[in-house]
Parts: structure tokens; sequence; C-alpha cells
């Protein structure tokens, strides 16, 4: 299984945000499973921007970020991907772009708290408790 995780959830860990317990538990889920999981590129310089801004550490930063690289792969955006989510049209086209540049990556399910974002269902869209509770059904 191949799990698309949204920027929102790596900064609820990185942040220990309000769902900051989901987050971890979704990890080790992940972690002990074998599922893999990833991110996209655009999702990588997303999330340097937001946690710099938040840290105003460059250094603290790139050790956040090098220990997300442990827990995900990096998906490339590709050419496709941005022309795919520009004819969508949706209102959040960053969310469109990991949409598109998940469903041609052939990911089975996209992790995200903001599940609304997502206009289509063709790849379905997990909030972390759901994904949690799909990866304790599978290892049943």
């Amino acid at each position: 299984m191949k799990l698309l995780i949204d920027t929102n959830v790596i900064l609820d860990m990185v942040f220990k945000r309000q769902d900051y317990n989901v987050a971890i538990e979704l990890f080790r889920k992940i972690r002990s499973s074998g599922v893999d999981a990833c991110i996209t590129a655009s999702s990588v310089t997303d999330l340097f921007y937001i946690i710099r801004k938040e840290t105003h550490d460059t250094q603290q930063t790139y050790e956040i970020i090098e220990n997300i690289f442990k827990l995900v792969a990096i998906l490339s955006v590709t050419e496709k991907d941005i022309h795919d989510a520009f004819r969508k049209k949706w209102k959040d086209f960053e969310d469109c772009v990991q949409y598109m540049t998940g469903k041609n990556s052939m990911v089975d399910y996209i992790v995200t708290d903001n599940q609304k974002d997502y206009e289509e269902d063709l790849l379905p869209v997990l909030t972390p408790e759901e994904c949690i509770k799909m990866i304790d059904d599978i290892k049943k």
C-alpha cells in the first residue's frame, strides 16, 4: 500500500498541533506495517518555508526536514501533474497538484486533515484516524 501524506499531517507532527498524537500514531503504524508513505516534492518546499518561518532557524529547519525524509519518500511533481491540476480548476490549486501527483504516481490513498479540499474521489482521501484504522484492520 502506498500513501501520500498531505503537508498538514506533517505539520501537525512537527509543530505538535492539536492532532499531534494522531500524526505520531499514524507514522508508528506506517513504520510497523511496512506501508509506503510519501510526500510530493512541492510539499518539501512548502514544509521548508513554513518550518523556517515558524522557527526562524535555518539549521533547525534542515534537521527537521532531514528527519521527515527518514519517514517518507519523495514523489516528483511532473509537468503533467501541474497541467492536469490546472485543468481541474479546483479552488485549492495546491491540493489539486497533490491529488494529481498522487493519482499519476499510483498512490492508493491520500491522507489529510482537510478532506473537504479534495474535490474528486477517484483517489480515496482518508483522515489520519481513518488511515490508522485501515492499517489496523489490514494487520488483523
